[in-house]
């Protein structure tokens, strides 16, 4: 073969559409139909791979590029991310930046609307550890039941539609609900006076 055929065959091989065929999670790595071809285990490219590290594993039927130094897959890397039939683009939307998860749910992010939105399937659950503390800037609105395992501090007025109860006192003003003796008590039906 004269050399600008094998280098026009090289430059060919070396950028080749790809398919995952299985994955070895424990090695993080995959193997990649490409026509006839299948591949050896080879790594697949991730956003960040330092001290900073991120992980989100392809799976089988996941289409994308197979980069091949020399045109040879020994050596390759998978360059995963091309929307094909068996998994399309999520959205349509221009100015939307979303995740979506096989469970169905999603992360999104719309930067013309200015909203950011997580939805979790049934039963789904978030939670956050910051030991350092959480803090909201802006109005709060909690549709479903509440439970705080801790002391409750507010700056500001409260108001309750509902009913409230509390297990041990009640103290306003210094004075409490349970303990508070009044003045001026007289036998009868007599009002008393306020609270001592």
């Amino acid at each position: 073969m004269d050399p600008t055929s094998e280098l026009q065959r090289q430059l060919g091989n070396a950028i080749r559409l790809g398919t995952v065929a299985e994955v070895d999670l424990a090695a993080a790595r995959c193997r990649v139909d490409s026509g006839e071809v299948r591949s050896d285990w080879v790594p697949w490219f991730v956003p960040r791979a330092g001290a900073t590290l991120e992980w989100s594993a392809p799976v089988a039927g996941e289409q994308g590029v197979l980069l091949c130094p020399g045109g040879d897959t020994i050596g390759a890397i998978f360059l995963r991310g091309v929307y094909s039939d068996a998994f399309p683009a999520p959205s349509s939307g221009g100015t939307l930046h979303l995740v979506r998860f096989p469970d169905g749910a999603t992360v999104q992010y719309d930067h013309e609307a200015h909203a950011l939105k997580a939805a979790l399937p049934a039963g789904g659950a978030a939670e956050i550890t910051a030991d350092g503390g959480v803090t909201i800037n802006g109005p709060l609105t909690v549709h479903g039941d509440t439970e705080i395992n801790g002391n409750t501090r507010i700056y500001g007025d409260a108001a309750v539609s509902g009913t409230a109860t509390a297990d041990a006192d009640v103290v306003g003003g210094g004075k409490s609900l349970k303990g508070h003796r009044h003045t001026g008590v007289m036998a009868g039906g007599a009002v008393s006076g306020p609270p001592a």
